[in-house]
């Protein structure tokens, strides 16, 4: 099921779905207003994470979430939609389970990328493969992983997280507890110290509520 532009609200409900609020893989990114509610119901689901403020949830099965890009755009919004500041395009998973849903990341050239795809494959050439070093633990301890969830500190951003380890690099993602929204936060280093936060959790409160997820390296996939 494919949304399209504008704000959309699809529903898999029962079986095995594929949902995109986007255009489809093989289409432009969508440069108007696009913020997505995507629920994938009962069944083991593919749900896209495109441009705009999505809001997902995969609901019973073995889901997996596929983001397409780093850097997702907030588009033009409908006038009259926000007073002020448009706010940061970052989409919330509404109920990840690391017991049973995955994480997936759209790399260019790999397996059938979406147009615009943006993350660094830090698997092998193989479609669906997991991450190739992965540390979980103090921020001090990180050295160089290409994932990184980082389990003793809040943060108040996504670049005081990345600040706190050491040898990250392009590409690599950084999984923390934000102090301010009260979310894990994922986020994907642009450079030395800068990320974009692309994610928030929204049903993990607390540094210890990351702990006690015990993400591991087969919940961080590239496609």
């Amino acid at each position: 099921m494919i949304g399209g532009p504008g704000g959309d609200q699809i529903h898999g409900d029962d079986g095995n779905d594929i949902l995109s609020g986007d255009n489809g893989h093989d289409q432009p990114r969508i440069i108007s207003h696009d913020d997505d509610y995507i629920d994938g119901g009962r069944g083991n689901d593919t749900l896209f994470v495109g441009d705009g403020r999505d809001s997902l949830a995969g609901g019973e099965g073995s889901d997996t979430f596929v983001f397409q890009f780093h850097n997702p755009t907030p588009g033009t919004p409908e006038p009259g939609l926000y007073f002020g500041p448009i706010p940061e395009p970052v989409s919330t998973i509404l109920d990840f389970n690391p017991a049973q849903d995955t994480f997936a990341f759209d790399v260019k050239g790999l397996g059938n990328d979406n147009s615009g795809a943006n993350f660094i494959n830090h698997a092998d050439l193989q479609a669906g493969s997991t991450v190739d070093t992965f540390y979980e633990g103090k921020a001090s301890g990180a050295s160089g992983e290409h994932v990184v969830v980082i389990t003793d500190q809040s943060f108040a951003s996504g670049s005081d997280a990345t600040s706190a380890i050491s040898g990250e690099s392009a590409g690599d993602i950084i999984v923390y507890h934000n102090a301010d929204t009260r979310t894990v936060d994922l986020a994907y280093v642009t450079s030395p110290n800068h990320v974009d936060v692309f994610a928030h959790l929204s049903e993990v409160g607390s540094v210890s509520d990351l702990a006690n997820m015990h993400l591991t390296p087969s919940d961080f996939t590239f496609v």
